[in-house]
């Protein structure tokens, strides 16, 4: 089966006749046990899992057990981003919704159509409301790509689309080689793609490696 993916908003979606598992994770244990509580008020989800980290979710979620895997941006183990994309491996099915505190659009646009499963991101600053997250988790289960915010004050006009999209996915932690698999790329065309980020971003120097200078200044001005 064919499922079309299509990009809404998260106060916009809808969602389906089927119960959704969710693997909520999220590093600190009171927001972990009141967004699981908030989005399980929707009759239509079930939280299966309510884990702190990475390598707990690496335990714990099993192939074709979960639907949905919501995760946090920044793990105290890991990245989300990282995680979603090891998870996905096992479960091509499994849809990830990645939560952050400000904008991610970018990632999630950057996995769309190369990662296994769909990519959804909402953001708990401008979409805060349980019911909405609830929504969004429902229609990512559907196959549907959740973008809860753009990236706002955007100053990175010189890069192309693909060269965004590694740096968004660097600016997540992820390295070279996860970045090229995510993204169907060959080293050799992250590390060019990099250069060229790095020389219009005009970052660099003896002292300070441009890699982070890159991804400080996408996390400032971009994402």
């Amino acid at each position: 089966m064919v499922v079309t993916r299509r990009t809404v908003r998260c106060v916009d979606v809808g969602g389906g006749g089927r119960t959704v598992r969710v693997a909520l994770v999220v590093d600190e244990a009171l927001p972990r046990a009141a967004l699981a509580q908030g989005i399980e008020a929707d009759d239509r989800i079930t939280v299966v899992h309510r884990l702190p980290g990475r390598r707990a979710a690496l335990d714990r979620v099993e192939p074709r057990t979960v639907d949905v895997l919501v995760v946090e941006e920044d793990l105290a183990d890991g990245t989300g981003v990282e995680l979603g994309l090891l998870l996905q491996e096992r479960d091509p099915e499994l849809a990830v919704l990645l939560l952050t505190g400000g904008g991610a659009a970018d990632v999630a646009l950057a996995l769309r159509d190369r990662a296994p499963g769909s990519w959804s991101h909402v953001s708990r600053r401008r979409c805060p409301d349980p019911a909405a997250l609830a929504r969004a988790v429902v229609a990512a289960a559907d196959g549907q790509v959740v973008l809860g915010v753009s990236p706002a004050g955007d100053d990175l006009p010189a890069l192309t689309p693909a060269r965004r999209a590694v740096l968004a996915l660097v600016a997540q932690g992820l390295s070279n080689g996860a970045v090229g698999r995510a993204l169907g790329l060959s080293p050799r065309s992250v590390e060019n793609h990099l250069t060229a980020v790095y020389r219009a971003l005009g970052v660099g120097g003896p002292d300070v490696s441009p890699r982070v200078l890159a991804a400080l200044t996408y996390r400032a001005r971009g994402g």
